[in-house]
């Protein structure tokens, strides 16, 4: 029998998984085709030279519920335990976010603090968590002035920025990330598992692709040697009979017939101060009209312990401009009707291509966090393993 063939477009989270699993548990020859100069998509990181171990894309943290997920991820690297916690500025007071009882006692009055948790206690119960919109429709004259006050100081400003949309316009799914959360709980994230990589994400990912079934070509854009004609694969012009694994923009891979996807973009800003740390959270989050959304101190994220330097990513969203030099990387998808009917033209004629298989939060134009990405790469992997009367490819 043949040895199966795959192309796997993009080396992050989604498009590794997979070259990792199908080379090692299906002896499949993969080879991955990366546009960037780095493998590992934008969990990349790397040194500066104050020597600190810096997230060259925004902050990431490992978190995750699957037991599967993490065994498999701990095959490439050892970790380091990690809580996230975040601290949001409001009117030039920091509290921790997502807003919990901490906050709402530091933001108000005790008295008026102290009838707010009582109600939300009463009204929800003890530990949940509410997204904000939700919270919004209740129909108690406290709760409504609460949530108008949560909306207006920590949602609309931030939202807007984010996504030059106002939060009702987007995704319920997006909103609901950051709850109102009933208790005094300020840890960003509850997941099962929460770390970081021990030697940081690059090396986790150099390790996951290094396979002798697996080669990598970087400085490689994809769509300058993938072609799709009637039904078929052709890549730098000859027919190719593997599979192929897409985690680019969709929009891209089909020459923007369609028009191009609205993307969010950001442009980051880079300082190192000659200091121990420049904030009390690791990151400190700006729902003002400020441009800048966030400021991530990276070695609070990798726990280094540098004395007298630190440095500071600020992050601050934009519109993606293909070809800009500021905004010119899309990393966010417009997640609402409009922008999804424009994606779905996209997805239903590529239906007419079964080698290719999308996946990743651009191709599938989907806002997926980290686990979110890591658990498709499975689902899609089990997929594509079916037997080939169900479907799949192997």
């Amino acid at each position: 029998m043949a040895q199966q063939q795959y192309l796997v477009v993009g080396s992050g989270f989604a498009g590794s998984v997979l070259a990792r699993r199908l080379a090692q548990e299906q002896n499949a020859r993969v080879t991955i085709l990366e546009k960037r100069d780095h493998i590992a998509g934008n969990m990349y990181d790397a040194y500066d030279q104050a020597g600190v171990l810096v997230h060259r894309y925004g902050p990431h943290i490992l978190v995750l519920n699957r037991a599967d997920c993490f065994q498999f991820l701990s095959r490439f690297t050892d970790w380091t335990y990690y809580e996230h916690r975040v601290l949001t500025e409001i009117d030039g007071i920091q509290v921790p976010l997502p807003i919990n009882f901490t906050s709402i006692r530091t933001l108000f009055p005790p008295l008026q603090a102290q009838e707010i948790i009582d109600l939300l206690l009463e009204t929800y119960g003890e530990h949940a968590q509410i997204p904000i919109l939700e919270l919004r429709k209740n129909q108690s004259p406290l709760i409504q002035d609460f949530a108008g006050f949560v909306y207006r100081k920590v949602f609309l400003d931030y939202t807007t920025k984010m996504w030059d949309l106002d939060p009702t316009q987007v995704d319920p799914s997006v909103t609901a990330r950051i709850p109102v959360r009933l208790s005094y709980d300020s840890r960003h994230f509850l997941q099962k598992y929460q770390y970081m990589p021990k030697e940081g994400y690059t090396k986790l990912f150099e390790r996951m692709l290094d396979h002798p079934n697996i080669q990598v070509q970087l400085n490689t854009n994809a769509v300058d040697h993938l072609q799709l004609k009637g039904g078929r694969v052709y890549l730098d012009g000859s027919r190719y009979k593997g599979g192929v694994i897409y985690t680019g923009p969709v929009d891209e891979l089909l020459g923007y017939r369609y028009g191009e996807l609205p993307y969010r973009s950001l442009h980051f800003q880079w300082e190192t101060w000659q200091r121990d740390h420049i904030q009390a959270s690791p990151v400190l989050n700006w729902p003002d009209k400020r441009p800048a959304t966030r400021r991530t101190e990276m070695k609070r994220l990798t726990q280094q312990e540098i004395p007298g330097v630190t440095t500071t990513l600020t992050e601050i969203p934009g519109a993606y401009s293909r070809g800009d030099a500021v905004f010119g990387e899309p990393y966010y998808p417009i997640v609402n009707d409009q922008c999804q009917g424009q994606y779905e033209r996209y997805a239903r004629e590529l239906e007419n291509y079964p080698q290719i298989t999308l996946v990743g939060r651009l191709a599938e134009y989907r806002y997926y966090n980290m686990e979110a990405v890591i658990c498709r790469a499975f689902q899609i992997y089990e997929e594509l393993c079916q037997p080939k009367e169900s479907g799949g490819i192997a």
